[in-house]
């Protein structure tokens, strides 16, 4: 049961690839010889039929899918594919209805994950001008905050943070620095996002007097 759930991951992979090729970013196109989208969705797929229940399951291997497909993207384009954005939600919002994760705690995580980085990137403009975040980033933790809830949305915005400025750091010790050198956000919050998935799995107990029902 396992090891076919890990080929339909692959197959949704390969599906994830035929689209970012469909949409065209940019001329962005994945090439037929690379199957990292299809070889990390067919082990999300294996790990979650195997450690979670039936919905869950569902759900996190769907999510987990088109969050490495977005961050492929955006990593090479520095955009995010609305229509990747508008199915992740739609599945995002499916967890409520199957029971996987509370109304209320959707609602906060949409709040820690879209309203508040919204705030701050607006705050951050006024007075430096910039734009830290793009709108996709927003867009992205809209359906993160929906799918993990306002703690492990907190979590993700944090570690993919910490994240982004470590790699910020090494490639300016590798290469020049720049301090107006742009960093992909997306990458960052989809494996940061998936690993505090995991991690909560592993280890409920640090997060369960956190989640709010």
């Amino acid at each position: 049961m396992n090891f076919l759930m890990a080929i339909v991951g692959a197959l949704v992979g390969f599906i994830l690839k035929l689209i970012v090729n469909w949409v065209d970013i940019d001329g962005f196109r994945i090439q037929r010889n690379n199957f990292l989208i299809e070889i990390a969705s067919a082990v999300l797929w294996y790990w979650a039929f195997y450690n979670l229940t039936i919905e869950e399951s569902i759900i996190f291997s769907c999510i987990a899918s088109i969050l490495i497909a977005i961050g492929f993207v955006d990593y090479f384009t520095m955009q995010i594919p609305l229509i990747l954005v508008l199915v992740g939600f739609i599945i995002s919002v499916s967890g409520v209805f199957l029971g996987t994760i509370y109304f209320t705690a959707s609602l906060w995580g949409i709040f820690v994950g879209g309203v508040i980085p919204l705030i701050i990137m607006g705050i951050t403009y006024i007075f430096t001008k910039r734009q830290g975040m793009g709108y996709g980033d927003i867009q992205l933790g809209i359906i993160l905050g929906a799918w993990l809830g306002p703690m492990r949305m907190a979590l993700t915005l944090f570690a993919a943070s910490l994240l982004s400025l470590l790699t910020w750091i090494a490639v300016s010790l590798i290469k020049e620095f720049d301090k107006n050198r742009a960093m992909p956000l997306a990458p960052f919050l989809a494996i940061a996002g998936i690993g505090v998935y995991i991690g909560s799995v592993y280890y409920p107990g640090l997060f369960h007097l956190l989640i709010i029902e």
